[in-house]
């Protein structure tokens, strides 16, 4: 076997070792892309929790309006459709608490999805969120973009590729 085959099967090798390596990190950004999306879901359901929380005490103060105006209607001093109005007010946010319910719901599957369990055996009790979010710098350092799957999976096919180049060059006929 010549140097020339042994260099062609070297680079075929080395090529070989950095397209393993980029399948490696697409495996890892698979795994990164779902984790965020988890998280994600956590975070809206959560925070329909908030809307939730939020909306049961606006009903409340809807339903105390309406009593109010409807009373003041009996009273004669409040007009139709000042009770008409404050009904519709009412009836609004109930079926917007209905939409809430069913997106709860919605992230509520998705999240039994991702961690592997059918919806009906993962029931999260209502938590409204509570804590207030950190603050994120607005500069992402180079090395967190260094260490991001993606980037690492292209930078071992652009090595990959260079080994294929470099073992499919021919040489120079000499005359």
């Amino acid at each position: 076997m010549g140097a020339r085959s042994l260099g062609r099967l070297r680079r075929g090798v080395t090529s070989a070792r950095e397209q393993a390596q980029a399948s490696a990190a697409d495996l890892e950004n698979a795994r990164l892309s779902l984790h965020a999306e988890l998280a994600i879901d956590y975070f809206e359901l959560r925070s329909a929790d908030t809307q939730t929380k939020l909306l049961d005490e606006t009903i409340k103060a809807y339903t105390q309006a309406l009593q109010l105006t409807q009373d003041r209607f009996d009273g004669g001093a409040a007009p139709q459709s000042d009770v008409t109005q404050a009904r519709t007010q009412l009836d609004t946010a109930r079926v917007q608490q209905t939409d809430l319910g069913v997106m709860r719901s919605e992230f509520e599957h998705a999240i039994a999805i991702l961690t592997g369990k059918p919806p009906a055996d993962l029931t999260l009790p209502p938590a409204p969120i509570a804590a207030a979010i950190p603050d994120i710098p607005g500069a992402v350092p180079s090395q967190l973009l260094e260490r991001r799957p993606d980037i690492a999976a292209e930078e071992r096919r652009m090595a990959a590729s260079n080994e294929q180049i470099g073992s499919r060059k021919r040489p120079i006929i000499q005359l």
